[in-house]
């Protein structure tokens, strides 16, 4: 069986870091090590103090841009904006990619032309002399678990102009946010069920912010709930009598 041909197909690889020195250059060195490298590399710093601007720019070919606010989430969608790939992956600057990780996704995506996007498992491991949390499932770190965000994900651009962008109202669970909408929204998605993402555990993990993501958690699935009785609703207006 012939290998599904991907190298025509452009993928633009997103980061987005802010003060991200201390593990910018692993996430880079992972983008560089793939064995499917991307077409393009597009680095969105939110306004960093540190080293990462002079970091960015030592690495060959990546389109370097500083953004205007502070918001993750309108940096995923200025990165999306600007990005000219048919597939859009993201690596938050915290984060590993596998070596194999564009080639597999791609050749999966590619293989499933109907998706939308895909996801895949991830592995936790952290940073050494950060505290054990609570909460991780042991097989995270193991096994691996299915990771439905960003830096496991593998898109098709167009597919941002049918769910909308990130929604920058969110401070932390803008990401389930989406997922959330584009579930709704009967996108078609798949699972590569391979560990395609190493995520990184340490003090300053957006995920440390507990009680601003479970306020923000509830008011995304109070959203989702909404518009799953908008959808009940508009059926039953259309539907036909029922007869005796």
């Amino acid at each position: 069986m012939k290998p599904v041909p991907t190298r025509h197909f452009l993928v633009t690889a997103i980061i987005v870091a802010r003060n991200g020195e201390r593990f910018l250059p692993a996430a880079l060195q992972s983008i560089a090590a793939q064995n499917r490298p991307p077409d393009e590399i597009i680095l969105i710093d939110g306004q960093s103090s540190d080293s990462t601007a002079q970091i960015a720019r030592s690495y060959p070919g990546i389109r370097y841009y500083l953004q205007p606010d502070l918001s993750i989430a309108n940096a995923r969608n200025q990165a999306i904006r600007l990005a000219t790939g048919d597939f859009v992956a993201f690596l938050d600057a915290d984060d590993i990619w596998t070596p194999d990780k564009l080639e597999v996704q791609l050749g999966f995506m590619l293989a499933n032309p109907k998706l939308q996007y895909s996801t895949t498992l991830l592995r936790l491991f952290y940073e050494p002399g950060t505290p054990a949390r609570h909460g991780f499932r042991d097989e995270g770190f193991a096994d691996g678990i299915e990771g439905r965000f960003p830096g496991t994900m593998l898109a098709r651009r167009s597919v941002f102009e049918q769910v909308g962008p990130f929604d920058p109202a969110f401070s932390v669970a803008f990401e389930v946010d989406w997922f959330a909408r584009a579930q709704d929204a009967g996108v078609p998605a798949g699972l590569v069920e391979q560990v395609l993402l190493h995520k990184r555990i340490h003090a300053d993990n957006n995920a440390a912010r507990r009680g601003t993501f479970r306020r923000e958690w509830f008011d995304v699935m109070r959203r989702s709930l909404a518009r799953k009785r908008l959808q009940i609703c508009g059926d039953s207006t259309h539907a036909p009598p029922a007869t005796s």
